[in-house]
């Protein structure tokens, strides 16, 4: 049986899961205090059968406002060495070891703050789940965060 940590993900996890179960209960996600100021959560995406997953670090303010992964200056960047390693957008999964934005506000401008350990480890049981429920065969992490960070024993 596996253990809770208390406060944490683990605690909205679905007995079915899928990764639509997963995203529902992603967004109802309490498991850190991230939650609170973030305009939604932002779930991973792509095809569940993915030979690749990329792993950014936390959502930015342009994936916080639009509600999808990689698609501000880190996506352009993603989306370029894609081309570059003719790996079509398409077929790899990406998602965020944090679903939530974390930032400060200056301003009218939100500037991103690296999540602490405790709220990475809080969401560590959505993405180890996320991770199980598509099928790849390789998965680069943010360079950002230590692999192991987010995926405990499933890492190498």
């Amino acid at each position: 049986m596996e253990t809770k940590q208390k406060g944490s993900a683990g605690d909205f996890l679905p007995k079915r899961r899928t990764l639509a179960s997963l995203r529902a209960a992603a967004h109802s996600c309490k498991g850190c205090d991230l939650y609170k100021n973030a305009t939604q959560t932002v779930f991973g995406e792509g095809p569940k059968d993915a030979s690749v997953m990329f792993v950014g670090e936390q959502p930015g303010d342009v994936e916080d406002r639009l509600g999808r992964p990689f698609v501000g200056p880190a996506g352009r960047m993603l989306d370029k060495a894609l081309v570059e390693a003719h790996i079509p957008r398409e077929e790899v999964y990406v998602t965020n070891a944090v679903k939530h934005f974390k930032f400060i506000q200056r301003g009218k401008r939100r500037l991103h703050q690296k999540p602490v350990i405790r709220q990475v480890i809080s969401c560590r049981h959505g993405c180890k789940r996320n991770s199980e429920s598509s099928i790849q065969k390789w998965s680069c992490a943010s360079v950002r965060l230590p692999h192991n960070q987010c995926w405990g024993e499933l890492s190498a």
